[in-house]
């Protein structure tokens, strides 16, 4: 000690006690930091599962699993609001299957009274201490939680509906940073019920559409199931007068033919009338266009037709639901048939091809005579007489799928041609490939495109690689692009329309990568994107430029 070369002891301590603080509170700092990773991390896997969900009962079981991993919320309830019954209706889920409604006007007893109050209100409630809370009416014997929020659905600043959690063995709940997050799951799950209503709309009009279509196609085939069926009565009759007189092997056969015939009527009218499948599937279309050839022929005859089949005999697979795609060509054909009958050639010619990746399918007729006998089916958006939907539905099926159809005129004759792409070969679902060949998993894709055609062929473009696409407007990007994470945004450039450079300044540094969809290709704007990890596409885009663009994209893509 005298020379001063070893510390005190007091000293000594001091220091080590000073080091035990600064690490307690490093490992307390750490604890903490790593728990708020986890919960965004279960929060942004929990957004994009409700995003995805397909209906309100999906998203009330989804919440109800996984919403205690983000915040301290032990239970909850999902109400939609009826617009015929003018009430808050409570999603059954497993763990409370009774239904519960909410009349808007006069509101029942329980925390139902509160989420009226907050679905009319349009704002967050947060209530500490449910039975001391002049927002709740308790009724006697009640079973209430100990704290509650209330979130109003927003989509498209309309209330659709209202989020309830509870804890039920605490007070004081719900912080600041918990309110936060379910406040934004709030909104992933309006947004969800919107993507959701609207799905449900366009099949409504799909399936009406299509119910008119199925009666008034049976009427215009009436003739053709009586006529076999009328043989079938007169040659069985005839055999039961001739029996033990004649050999009747030939009137057998032309009895088993007509019954085979009134038999594939029937069987392709029932087909057509079926629900359809929502889920895509690998559809042969050479199988499907030779099965309707085989349908229409007997027509053909009795409309005295000079009708030619030119259907490919090999596979020509698309990805797609069958009973549609059947739709626009059957329509189509119906189409075709009767303005060759109204024509004096009455040439009438089918045919099926594989051209650079996608399956064609022409559909060529003599059209009538005169300057105005021939109209612009696709200029008028109908396809009068066919007993099918309109061209605006028929061309919809068609981009849906990621294909186009045309009218074209050429030689004295018209016609229609069908293109699809062809189904990629089976693959691995929802993985993709990086650059390394190693697999990797599928990407979260928000999409900007106004233009509605090719907004919906890019995502089933995408969506057939095993991406998740997110549509949205440029308007509403920046909101939804804070709410979800996304591994790359697609922006295309239309004329008239910007916006694009201050969403990408503003929001670089939470995406990963940007891809701007322009008219043209743009060197220097191409060099410009590039150190900030984007891309330039130019239209029309090509489908391998695209996917080296999505590899390279998905190899920067951390791993969860």
């Amino acid at each position: 000690m005298g020379d001063g070369s070893i510390l005190p002891v007091p000293l000594l301590l001091t220091g080590v006690a000073v080091l035990a603080v600064l690490a307690g509170g490093w490992w307390i700092r750490e604890r903490r930091l790593g728990a708020q990773r986890r919960a965004m991390r279960a929060l942004h896997a929990l957004s994009e599962d409700i995003i995805s969900a397909s209906s309100p009962a999906e998203i009330a079981e989804i919440l109800a699993a996984r919403l205690p991993e983000a915040t301290r919320a032990t239970s909850l309830n999902l109400y939609l609001y009826n617009r015929r019954s003018k009430a808050l209706e409570r999603v059954p889920t497993a763990a409370d299957p009774e239904p519960m409604a909410a009349p808007v006007d006069s509101p029942p007893d329980g925390l139902a009274s509160a989420a009226v109050v907050c679905f009319r209100n349009r704002t967050q409630l947060n209530i500490p201490d449910v039975r001391r809370s002049p927002l709740v009416k308790v009724g006697p014997k009640m079973s209430l939680p100990r704290a509650a929020l209330f979130v109003p659905l927003m989509a498209q600043h309309e209330v659709v509906g209202v989020l309830e959690v509870h804890n039920d063995r605490k007070l004081g709940y719900f912080k600041p940073e918990e309110q936060a997050a379910v406040h934004h799951l709030a909104n992933q799950a309006a947004a969800s019920l919107k993507l959701q209503e609207q799905q449900a709309m366009r099949e409504h009009m799909f399936r009406s559409d299509k119910l008119a279509a199925t009666g008034q196609l049976i009427s215009g085939v009436a003739s053709d199931l009586r006529a076999p069926l009328d043989s079938i009565v007169q040659l069985a009759e005839s055999l039961a007068a001739s029996a033990g007189e004649s050999d009747p092997e030939g009137d057998l056969h032309r009895l088993t033919a007509e019954a085979n015939r009134a038999s594939e009527i029937v069987w392709r009218l029932v087909s057509f009338a079926r629900q359809d499948q929502s889920a895509p599937q690998r559809v042969n279309l050479n199988g499907l266009v030779a099965g309707l050839v085989r349908f229409r022929e007997p027509e053909w005859h009795v409309l005295g037709l000079r009708a030619q089949s030119q259907v490919s005999p090999g596979t020509a697979e698309v990805a797609g639901v069958e009973s549609q795609i059947e739709q626009v060509c059957l329509n189509l054909l119906v189409y075709a048939e009767q303005r060759a009958a109204a024509s004096g050639p009455k040439i009438l010619t089918v045919k099926t091809s594989v051209l650079a990746g996608r399956a064609l399918v022409e559909i060529d007729y003599s059209p009538p005579e005169g300057p105005d006998a021939e109209p612009d089916p696709f200029a008028d958006l109908t396809l009068a007489g066919t007993g099918g939907p309109g061209l605006e539905v028929c061309l919809g099926i068609v981009r849906n799928h990621g294909g186009d159809a045309r009218l074209r005129r050429r030689s004295g004759l018209s016609g229609f041609e069908i293109e699809l792409p062809l189904a990629s070969a089976p693959a691995e679902p929802v993985r993709s490939i990086g650059t390394t060949g190693q697999p990797v998993r599928s990407l979260t894709l928000m999409l900007v495109e106004p233009d509605m055609p090719a907004q919906r062929g890019l995502v089933t473009s995408l969506g057939s690689k095993g991406h998740r696409v997110v549509p949205s407007a440029a308007e509403a990007a920046g909101d939804i692009v804070q709410r979800l994470r996304f591994d790359a945004v697609l922006w295309a450039v239309r004329s008239g329309r910007s916006g694009w450079s201050e969403f990408h300044d503003r929001y670089r540094a939470s995406i990963p990568a940007f891809v701007l969809i322009a008219d043209r290709y743009d060197q220097e704007l191409a060099q410009g994107l590039a150190p900030r990890g984007g891309f330039l596409l130019s239209r029309p885009i090509q489908d391998k430029k695209l996917t080296e663009i999505l590899r390279e994209i998905a190899a920067r893509a951390p791993q969860d």
